[in-house]
């Protein structure tokens, strides 16, 4: 047998291996190599010396107000004096409306004096770690350790740049980008700034992703991105849109809304279980991660200092996304209406000639659209019900906050591998009375549409137009009857690999990022790829087989996420306890955010922990506690509640507290026990505004502003103003993160375990309600 003979006989494997080489170099060109970066010359930036300094930094938890907060700051401000820069250690009270927030910032500021007068470039990452048990090595030690790597080297190779680098090592990020506000607000360099990049991270590893933040058009932001000539770009236009829909803003957000200053945003978001954890650490971070924000800030660093930043704003967007081998395609969003057009009037002719040749049989092109409908709604299944299923065999799985749980790679792998079977199962039904050509008619249409929907509203996403006019390429191909079925199944195969490589790692960064309950997400996504490859598959002699083997993929994919659902020390079990106590009442609890009981929480609960409701009024939990118990008050001291003024005028009332602290605290909250609508609030006399506006809200049981202490004694001064008419009933709670300083006769965390991110944890909490002047 000749190699014409082989080939044609074993087309579909040559097809399929084709098809998995280029997934894995998708997946593996956005992966930046942990090799780089070794060189010993003082030039070139050092990941060892970028190291050395995220072991030193992420030693300890340095939230705002933790003893090693202030460690952190004073290394860094040496470390940037060691380069010969003068350093600002800037300090301000911010509020910012996100979270109604507030601390006492302490920003890290210096500069590199460039030879021009334009715009400045800043590089901007935050010192501070999550609350209250992050070592914080990603998020966000790995952007800070970049900078100050970075500019080493920068400065190492002795050139002056030709704009002023500004470096702003903000804090208070985690509390609501409270030092950044602080920063745009307030410091008058951040007038003189023309571009931002920000370096962040979700998670321990991954893929870092660009994201272009302005409030105009991304055109020449993005043009100026792909001069830089970064190694390994991984972005897209449609990113951004998946950023906004995420619940985290980054220090670069404050900018642009504050400060109308444009910048990219460099973050990877992979490991997500590690987020803001205590598994957030200088051991787990990825190197690959950390050298792909290196090269990052190199390449950008040695574009920006010297280009005019004035010239970035724009009114004309671009639809772009990375691509392995051209590293970026960018194209005007103008195009997209005449790229669906061009796409329509091909699928009418096609269909016409199609029709025109007996390729094509309306019978079959109307019978299509049931195995279309079958496998939508049967991966969308595959993807919810399948998630909710291992949460009841799992229930572990409810106490990773993130939402992404530590095998939940192998979940992925598994749902999208069994609805591959599905999908090629139903098509294999249908394909034996119905052509490929047939069966392929529907889900063009189904692409069509969601590209005419892409058009209307989000063009952002425009660049989902080039999958369909390849199928299309794909869908006139099978019309030429003449043409051999194995050449027809490689040359359909290699039309749609560009779909497949542009799509198939969104499978991922979509549950990624929004966590396993959108798995139905991925599956659907997963479903509308393989449409688009029904020529391929339909061709192949072997469909049998290749469901089989998909079928025993994720078969295997689910027995390693089975064997992978314990936790043990190298996958921590979050934990949640603390202690709250109401001083009106006399009522102390236990409290936890767990959903399921373990070795440790069962110290402090049972299961009949929650029979009875909640008392909101003793703390406003919104109802996340998952277990509570009555329980000996300890003792602690409360805060020292004054009011200091109490102003009725004709529409409004004034109230002006005093706070202070009688044992160390590490955040005050304010809550409201009825409903009233809030005019204005300060806190140390800075106002909550947003876009310049005074922040004016409607509370009614909750809490509705936080102030976190920079010092554990700090006094609080905290004013509001409400409508006169309602009757106001107000009650502060003082948190200390001490629980464990005050109570005896546990066992600490063993290995396996850590506390829980996300929520009131290890912590001793007072409320106390607020004796006014007025109460009617």
């Amino acid at each position: 047998m000749n190699f014409i003979d082989l080939s044609k006989r074993y087309s579909w494997l040559i097809s399929l291996c084709i098809i998995t080489m280029s997934v894995i170099w998708t997946f593996s060109a956005e992966l930046h190599s942990a090799k780089d970066f070794q060189s010993e010359d003082k030039t070139e930036f050092s990941q060892k010396n970028a190291l050395k300094h995220l072991k030193v930094i992420s030693s300890e938890p340095h939230y705002v107000g933790a003893a090693y907060h202030r460690n952190v700051r004073e290394y860094l401000v040496t470390e940037l004096q060691k380069l010969g820069l003068e350093v600002e250690t800037f300090e301000h009270v911010a509020v910012h409306p996100l979270g109604m927030s507030a601390a006492n910032t302490q920003n890290i500021i210096t500069k590199i004096k460039g030879s021009g007068k334009g715009k400045a470039l800043a590089l901007v990452s935050h010192y501070d770690s999550g609350v209250n048990s992050s070592l914080g090595a990603s998020d966000a030690g790995s952007g800070v350790v970049t900078i100050l790597e970075g500019i080493r080297a920068f400065l190492a190779n002795g050139q002056q740049p030709l704009n002023d680098i500004i470096i702003v090592i903000t804090d208070g990020e985690e509390t609501g980008l409270l030092g950044a506000s602080a920063f745009v607000d307030f410091h008058p360099w951040s007038k003189d700034i023309g571009l931002v990049l920000n370096f962040e991270a979700r998670g321990s590893g991954g893929s870092s992703y660009m994201l272009i933040e302005t409030n105009g058009g991304n055109k020449k932001m993005i043009e100026a991105f792909a001069e830089t000539g970064a190694n390994t770009p991984v972005a897209s236009s449609l990113m951004y849109a998946l950023y906004k829909s995420l619940p985290n803003d980054t220090d670069l957000t404050a900018f642009r809304e504050q400060g109308d200053i444009e910048g990219f945003n460099f973050a990877f978001i992979g490991d997500h279980f590690d987020y803001h954890t205590a598994q957030d650490s200088y051991e787990r971070i990825d190197r690959e991660s950390l050298n792909h924000q290196a090269d990052y800030l190199m390449t950008s660093l040695s574009y920006f200092a010297f280009t005019d930043l004035s010239q970035l704003k724009s009114d004309e967007d671009m639809v772009y996304f990375n691509f392995p081998g051209l590293k970026m395609v960018i194209y005007p969003s103008s195009w997209v209406t005449p790229m669906v057009i061009l796409a329509f009037l091909l699928f009418l002719l096609i269909t016409f000639i199609g029709l025109k040749k007996n390729t094509l049989s309306v019978k079959g092109m109307l019978i299509g659209f049931v195995p279309l409908v079958v496998s939508l709604l049967t991966a969308g299944s595959v993807g919810y019900f399948g998630w909710q299923l291992l949460l009841i065999v799992f229930p572990q799985y409810a106490d990773i906050m993130q939402g992404y749980t530590y095998n939940g790679h192998w979940i992925v792998a598994c749902l999208v591998s069994m609805t591959g079977a599905i999908t090629l199962l139903i098509y294999q039904l249908f394909n034996k009375r119905f052509s490929s050509q047939d069966l392929f008619f529907a889900p063009l249409v189904l692409w069509l549409v969601i590209n005419i929907m892409i058009a209307l509203k989000l063009p952002s996403a425009g660049f989902y137009c080039i999958p369909l006019l390849l199928a299309l390429a794909c869908f006139a191909l099978n019309n030429v009857k003449d043409m051999a079925k194995s050449t027809l199944s490689l040359v359909t195969t290699l039309l749609a690999l560009p779909a497949l490589m542009m799509l198939t790692p969104w499978i991922s960064v979509i549950v990624i990022g929004l966590g396993l309950k959108t798995l139905f997400i991925a599956t659907i996504l997963t479903c509308l790829v393989l449409l688009l490859l029904v020529p391929v598959f339909c061709n192949y002699q072997v469909k049998k087989r290749l469901i089989a083997g998909l079928s025993l993929v994720s078969l295997v994919c689910l027995i390693i996420s089975a064997l992978q659902s314990d936790y043990t020390e190298d996958r921590k079990k979050p934990t949640s306890v603390s202690y709250v106590y109401d001083l009106d009442n006399n009522l102390a609890f236990m409290v936890s955010f767990n959903k399921n009981l373990d070795e440790f929480s069962r110290q402090f609960f049972d299961e009949k922990s929650t029979t009875a409701p909640w008392d909101t009024s003793v703390y406003p939990d919104n109802g996340y506690f998952g277990y509570y118990k009555p329980t000996s008050p300890l003792a602690l001291q409360a805060a020292k509640v004054e009011v200091l003024k109490d102003e009725l005028t004709a529409d409004s009332r004034t109230i002006t507290l005093l706070i202070s602290p009688q044992r160390p605290t590490n955040m005050v909250q304010l809550a409201s026990i009825n409903e009233m609508f809030i005019r204005k609030i300060s806190v140390n006399d800075e106002v909550f505004k947003h876009e310049k506006e005074i922040v004016a809200k409607k509370v009614d049981g909750e809490i509705f502003v936080k102030y976190v202490l920079s010092s554990p004694m700090e006094q609080i001064k905290l004013q509001l103003t409400v409508d006169n008419s309602t009757p106001l009933s107000l009650k502060v709670y003082g948190t200390s993160f001490d629980l464990f300083d005050h109570i005896e006769g546990f066992n600490a965390r063993g290995p396996a375990y850590m506390p829980s991110p996300f929520s009131l944890n290890d912590a001793t909490v007072i409320g106390q309600s607020v004796k006014l002047n007025y109460n009617y």
